[in-house]
C-alpha cells in the first residue's frame, strides 16, 4: 500500500501501559519499516471502565469481547485524521491464524488415544482437576485445556475449551432454569461438511459465526466515532481463493497463516512476521484484581437487578470469591456478567444516566 501512494500512509494503534498486553512497540516498528505516519493511544483502567457503559449503549447489547473497548479508542483516534480505515479482520479465519485451531487438532489426536481409558476413570480425573486445592489456579486452568480435563465431543474439546466463557456446567449451576445451548449455530456449520478436514470445518464454522461477531463489533465501535471501517481480507474473490488453499499451506510446523506470512517476506522485518501472535488482548485479568474495581463486584451482586433475577446469587458470590482469592480464574465469566448487568441497568431498568459516566464511581448501588 505504501508503494502505491506518493504520501505516507497513516496508521493507528491502541495499547496499554501494561506492556505484556500491548503491541504498541511492534506497531511503531511496522510503521517505521513502511514509512508510515504513525499514531497511537494508550488506554488505562479508568479510561476503560469509564467508557464501558456508553459503549454498551452504542452496541445495543452486552459487549462480548473486552477488545471492543480498545477498538473504540483507536477509532476515536483515527477519526481525528481520516474518515475511512482499513482493518485486518478475516485473515485468521481464512488461514488458520488462531492458536486454538492448533490446540484443537493436537488435543483431538491425543484424545484419540486417551479415549481408550474407561470413561469413569476419565470423569474422575476431570472432577479432580476442577476441584483440586493442591494445584495453582494457572496450572489447573492449563491442565483443564488438555484432554485430561475434557470430554471427547467437539463441544467440550473445542467450544467449551477455547471459545465460550461459560461451560454448560457453569450455566446449569449459575442460571435459574438453565439456558439453551449456545452451540447450535456453530454446530450447524461444523456438521455441514463432515467430509472436510477438521481444520476446514473449524475455519468454515468460524467464518459463519465468530467472524460475524468480530465484524459487528468493528462496525459498531467505528460508527460510534462516525468513522467507516473496511475489511480488504474479506473481498469475496479473496475469500473464495482462501477456501481453495490446502491445509498444509495454512498450518505448517506449528505456524498459522503460513502462506500469508511467506507472501509478505521481504516486505516486513522477519521478526515482525514470525513473532508469536498476541491476538487483541486486554489487561482485564489484572484489572479485575485491582482494588479500584471493587464497585464492579458490588454491582454484580446488587439486588433489584437483572442478575439478581436470573442467577443464583449464592453461586455468583461464591464464583466472585474464588476469583478474587485467585483460587479460580473467572475473568471471562465475570466480564460477561458485568456487561449483562450493565446492559440490564441501561436498557431494562432505565438507569442509563446513573452509569453514563462510568461504572467505578458516582453510582453507588443499594446495599447487598
Amino acid at each position: 500500500m505504501s508503494r502505491m501512494v506518493s504520501t505516507p500512509i497513516r496508521t493507528f494503534a491502541v495499547g496499554y501501559s501494561e506492556t505484556a498486553y500491548s503491541e504498541l512497540a511492534w506497531a511503531r516498528r511496522v510503521a517505521k519499516a513502511v514509512g508510515a505516519e504513525y499514531h497511537e493511544v494508550s488506554v488505562g483502567l479508568e479510561d476503560f471502565f469509564q467508557a464501558l457503559p456508553r459503549l454498551i449503549w452504542h452496541e445495543d447489547e452486552p459487549i462480548n469481547w473486552p477488545s471492543s473497548v480498545a477498538l473504540y479508542f483507536v477509532a476515536r483516534l483515527a477519526a481525528e485524521h481520516v474518515k475511512v480505515v482499513l482493518t485486518g479482520e478475516g485473515s485468521d479465519e481464512l488461514f488458520g491464524g488462531y492458536s486454538r485451531y492448533q490446540h484443537y487438532l493436537r488435543n483431538s489426536r491425543w484424545m484419540a488415544a486417551y479415549r481408550f481409558v474407561p470413561e469413569p476413570l476419565r470423569s474422575l480425573v476431570r472432577r479432580g482437576l476442577a476441584s483440586s486445592n493442591m494445584l495453582s489456579a494457572d496450572l489447573r486452568r492449563k491442565l483443564l485445556h488438555t484432554p485430561l480435563g475434557r470430554e471427547t465431543s467437539v463441544e467440550s474439546l473445542h467450544l467449551d475449551n477455547f471459545c465460550c466463557a461459560f461451560s454448560r456446567a457453569d450455566e446449569q449451576r449459575l442460571l435459574r432454569g438453565g439456558a439453551a445451548s449456545p452451540y447450535d449455530n456453530f454446530l450447524h456449520f461444523w456438521n455441514n461438511g463432515p467430509h472436510r478436514s477438521d481444520l476446514a470445518r473449524l475455519l468454515y464454522a468460524d467464518q459463519k459465526t465468530y467472524l460475524v461477531e468480530l465484524l459487528m463489533k468493528q462496525d459498531q465501535m467505528s460508527m460510534a466515532c462516525s468513522i467507516e471501517s473496511r475489511v480488504p481480507f474479506l473481498d469475496h474473490h479473496f475469500v473464495e481463493f482462501a477456501a481453495r488453499v490446502p491445509d498444509r499451506l495454512k498450518l505448517r510446523g506449528g505456524e498459522g497463516k503460513y502462506i500469508l506470512k511467506r507472501a509478505i517476506e521481504g516486505l516486513l522485518p522477519h521478526d515482525i512476521i514470525y513473532r508469536k501472535k498476541m491476538g487483541f488482548p486486554t489487561p482485564i485479568q489484572d484489572w479485575l484484581h485491582d482494588a479500584r474495581v471493587a464497585p464492579l463486584y458490588d454491582l454484580l451482586l446488587a439486588p433489584g437487578t437483572l442478575l439478581a433475577e436470573l442467577m443464583d446469587r449464592q453461586e455468583l458470590a461464591a464464583l466472585i470469591a474464588r476469583h478474587r482469592s485467585r483460587h479460580e480464574d473467572a475473568t471471562d465469566r465475570i466480564w460477561r456478567l458485568l456487561n449483562l448487568q450493565l446492559w440490564g441497568e441501561i436498557f431494562l431498568n432505565g438507569n442509563r444516566e446513573r452509569w453514563w459516566d462510568g461504572c467505578l464511581s458516582g453510582a453507588a448501588m443499594p446495599a447487598v
